[in-house]
């Protein structure tokens, strides 16, 4: 039996997935920061190795036939580089180890044919295309200065922008403002401004604001929803450049939306699969139901000569990680 490795290796957290030669899941893993513009690249690569043995501890000491990572922070030529090198010093996989954006094996994971759109908003953003001929176009994906907005690090600065100008009165009155508070375990905004000023390590855990915006647009606060519209405008933007720069021409084209942002609220993917359909009827938006890992290891196995037929396509979209 020949075995396949894909990991997806991010800001947060590292994904490791094994698959057999019949594209059947194995094993699955989980570790820390895999980026390592977050991290030394020692515990980044402590942290895929990790995944990986808890990938393999269900399946046995197995070796690897191919392997793919799809790694944030493999953005420039540089990136591709230094990280092929590293990957490789690690003797993952006999046959060799390919080297992806973690953008390119999200679009793999929710796109059978591996063509389409992929938007992600996770901890951060960022949008890749691929038309069927291979053509491909991704965004920086570098934060707000290359032209992003979006993810939980936008939408957790958007939210305590607000809740302090409600405080002072610069702005509207919403109930962020008490969310903070609790967020923080603050009485006062003297004592929470004093603590993020003082205390930069307050700030770790930032990105679990995210998800109180749509407990807030639940309870009809006016703020909270201008930035929940602003997550499916931003996202529809995104869409729209991509669909426009590449210029596709197919029927039925795929759009995925990947990443924990878009799981907030069951209404989120719906409202914006509708705003995306006043300018391109053609487009098929659908939330992203699998691991990008998955992507991963089905491209590791399809550069073995594998090829995936719809029945096992449907086989793996039942996969409940």
């Amino acid at each position: 039996m020949k075995y396949f490795l894909g990991i997806d290796s991010g800001a947060s957290k590292t994904e490791a997935i094994i698959i057999d030669e019949n594209a059947k899941v194995m094993g699955m893993g989980r570790s820390g920061v895999g980026n390592f513009e977050f991290s030394s690249m020692e515990v980044v690569k402590n942290n895929w190795l990790s995944a990986i043995e808890k990938a393999r501890s269900t399946v046995g000491n197995i070796e690897f036939e191919k392997a793919c990572f799809g790694l944030g922070g493999a953005d420039f030529p540089e990136d591709f580089e230094m990280l092929k090198e590293e990957l490789e010093s690690l003797n993952i996989a006999s046959g060799g180890v390919l080297l992806e954006n973690d953008t390119a094996i999200a679009l793999r994971a929710g796109s059978k044919d591996y063509w389409g759109i992929i938007i992600i908003m996770g901890s951060g953003t960022n949008g890749y295309g691929k038309k069927r001929d291979g053509t491909s176009y991704r965004f920086y994906g570098e934060g707000y200065e290359f032209g992003d907005w979006g993810g939980g690090s936008s939408v957790a600065r958007d939210i305590l922008y607000h809740a302090f100008r409600s405080y002072d009165g610069r702005g509207e009155k919403t109930i962020l403002e008490s969310t903070v508070l609790e967020f923080f375990e603050e009485k006062t905004y003297d004592e929470l401004a004093n603590k993020l000023y003082y205390k930069p390590e307050a700030r770790l855990n930032i990105l679990d604001l995210a998800p109180l915006l749509f407990r807030a647009i639940e309870d009809g606060d006016k703020v909270a929803t201008e930035i929940g519209e602003r997550i499916a405008e931003e996202t529809v933007r995104d869409i729209y450049a991509l669909m426009k720069r590449l210029d596709f021409t197919e029927e039925d084209i795929p759009v995925v939306l990947g990443g924990s942002l878009y799981k907030g609220a069951l209404w989120l993917p719906e409202y914006i699969s509708a705003k995306t359909h006043i300018f391109e009827p053609r487009a098929n938006v659908s939330l992203l139901k699998v691991p990008p890992a998955l992507g991963a290891s089905i491209i590791a196995w399809e550069a073995s000569g594998y090829s995936l037929s719809e029945d096992k396509w449907e086989e793996l979209l039942d996969f409940n990680c």
